[in-house]
């Protein structure tokens, strides 16, 4: 008889007739579940706690498979019976599928769900465990708020636990006040001072915590979700995407079995392809592992016909808004073509000469010639947007001020404000001041943290407020200046006034669509992820259908501002496609400082090249 006990925080499986030490057992319980090999003793055991549960499952039912008898203690027992609940639950949860639930508001809830929410919601309490993957803007924060309402109602959550970027923070925040009429009482897991709050967590009933915090902290937050009955939340769940070695992922598969409901969000759950699901689905069916074993799932993904079997595997576990469901009313485009002054044309002009000449000195190795190929392209970025940038490192790509050569280049770059000022600054100013003066608020998106602070300086007598990665966050960072501030007080101003942001600090999880309809592109990069997260900042659920949003995207003829637009809209026109999938597979990636992932940057890079040299060609003629 094979004992299963947890004894002194080891779980040992122990067997006095030694026949569980045979090569198959061995292989079993040393190779596939790592356990430490005690023959002395007559036993395997394991110090993971936090991996018990699964191991117990698998133990069990290697046990039963092989006809052995085991006798569990009270401890292992227990889990035991977890296991059977949770295998019982995920046969309920199937059988919904089948079945009509429909959604009874309580009076607690204050928001008028649209018809595609109250279905998402209805899909929740019918899987239990369940993934949104709408398009942003679709509004699958209410939903998931008007699920824990249910939950609450019935008395199944009393808190809310939501792991996501720091950008969301805010917007968790302030659709629980649309929702329920007051703001739920919150607790930020950042800092120092998180520690108080996870000991007093009975106060508050929303927590909000990053991926790496819930990774340095998965052992207090386990025990947080002991203590209460938890909806876990995973916001941007493409996040944990990664399939093997993953902190992140990793952490919240450890963290998973101890919440009462679990759900993930996110509009492109595979941004690289079906290996991103895996710990994804995991996460919201831990015990029942829903794509199978991890190894055996890779497998699987490398099969075209069984990523169709993926496929309808996961079907029932998610719901979808497609972008199309939203019924948004059209924007307006409007794209507008400018010369370059004189001595900015110059240095662009000098700028495109060196790139062609230099081609020939491409280096071989592929880290270092994907940095020269993306210093290539930010230098023409610059060149066209504001040629002083050249002078300065830039800290959105990492990427060093123009080495100094001596020559008379550097020396115009380098006086370059004296001379004159980039034409599509000065239209980028009047078209701000006069839509202000229309008594409109405006969104102005520029790549560059220079250019911010150059804007600032020219429309210093205007009413605005900035956003870049050198802000700080929130009020744990900087009570006076941070971002949150700076976006709320824009939002509610009561007159006219302008917010100057860089896209990648500020593309994801916020929401500007009630108060302000016009933004204004003074330039942009080969990041399409960026740029279709910078557009639904203003074009999102909740828009009337006679308010029109504006895009006024701002080009200088013959340069780069050309390549990146046509790449644009290729790209736009391909992840238009991917966001109306039932289940989209393509990238939407906005963080870190690359322009596109590797083989898009080669892709844009070639571009540039090609027509860099035809754009010379019409200079020449």
């Amino acid at each position: 008889m094979v004992k299963l006990e947890i004894r002194n925080g080891d779980l040992i499986i122990e067997d006095d007739s030694k026949e569980i030490f045979n090569w198959q057992n061995r292989a079993f319980f040393n190779i596939s579940l790592e356990f430490e090999v005690d023959e002395e003793n007559n036993r395997y055991l394991s110090s993971e706690k936090n991996k018990f549960q699964d191991s117990i499952r698998e133990i069990v039912s290697y046990l039963n498979e092989n006809e052995v008898s085991f006798a569990p203690d009270e401890k292992v027992a227990k889990l035991i019976a977890k296991i059977q609940q949770q295998e019982a639950e995920f046969s309920q949860a199937k059988e919904n599928l089948n079945t009509n639930i429909s959604l009874q508001q309580s009076t607690s809830f204050q928001r008028e769900l649209k018809p595609y929410q109250v279905k998402g919601v209805e899909h929740f309490l019918k899987i239990k465990h369940g993934a949104n993957f709408s398009v942003p803007g679709s509004g699958k924060t209410t939903m998931v708020y008007a699920y824990y309402d249910e939950l609450k109602q019935q008395g199944i959550v009393d808190k809310i636990f939501v792991v996501g970027p720091f950008s969301s923070f805010s917007a968790w925040e302030e659709e629980s006040e649309k929702c329920f009429g007051q703001k739920l009482n919150s607790a930020r897991l950042v800092g120092s001072k998180r520690q108080s709050y996870y000991l007093q967590s009975s106060q508050y009933e929303l927590f909000l915590c990053h991926y790496q915090t819930a990774a340095n902290d998965k052992e207090e937050i386990i025990e947080l979700c002991k203590r209460h009955k938890s909806l876990f939340v995973i916001d941007e769940s493409h996040y944990i995407k990664r399939f093997a070695g993953g902190v992140w992922a990793d952490a919240l598969l450890t963290i998973a079995p101890n919440t009462k409901r679990r759900v993930i969000l996110s509009g492109t759950p595979m941004p690289n392809g079906y290996m991103d699901l895996w710990s994804q689905m995991t996460f919201l069916w831990p015990s029942k592992q829903v794509l199978g074993e991890r190894n055996a799932y890779k497998n699987r993904c490398d099969d075209v016909a069984q990523q169709e079997e993926i496929k309808k595997e996961i079907r029932p576990f998610f719901y979808r808004v497609k972008k199309s469901d939203l019924n948004l009313p059209k924007p307006k485009t409007n794209k507008t073509f400018y010369n370059l002054n004189p001595i900015q044309a110059q240095i662009y002009h000098a700028l495109s000469i060196r790139l062609i000449t230099e081609l020939k000195l491409q280096p071989d190795d592929r880290q270092k010639l994907k940095q020269w190929r993306k210093a290539k392209m930010v230098r023409l970025l610059q060149a066209a947007s504001y040629p002083t940038l050249l002078n300065r490192y830039s800290q959105e790509f990492e990427i060093p001020p123009l080495s100094s050569d001596g020559t008379s280049l550097i020396e115009l770059i380098e006086k370059y404000p004296k001379f004159e000022m980039p034409t599509k600054f000065e239209v980028a100013i009047d078209m701000t001041k006069k839509l202000m003066t229309e008594g409109k608020k405006v969104l102005l998106w520029t790549t560059f943290i220079h250019n911010i602070d150059m804007l600032r300086e020219r429309l210093k007598d205007l009413k605005y407020f900035t956003i870049h990665g050198a802000v700080p966050r929130d009020d744990n960072e900087n009570e006076i200046f941070n971002r949150e501030k700076e976006i709320r007080e824009f939002k509610t101003s009561k007159e006219p006034c302008l917010l100057i942001a860089n896209p990648a600090a500020c593309a994801e999880s916020i929401s500007l669509h009630k108060v302000c309809h016009d933004a204004i592109y003074l330039d942009r990069t080969f990041n399409c992820g960026q740029f279709i997260q910078s557009l639904d900042r203003i074009h999102r659920i909740g828009l009337e259908q006679n308010e029109i949003v504006n895009y006024h995207i701002l080009l200088a003829k013959n340069t780069i501002d050309e390549t990146i637009d046509d790449r644009l809209d290729t790209k736009h026109e391909t992840m238009i496609r991917v966001l109306e999938d039932d289940i989209p597979i393509g990238e939407l990636d906005i963080e870190g400082p690359e322009l596109e992932n590797e083989d898009e940057e080669a892709a844009d890079f070639d571009a540039t090249v090609k027509d860099t040299q035809r754009f010379l060609k019409i200079k020449k003629n």
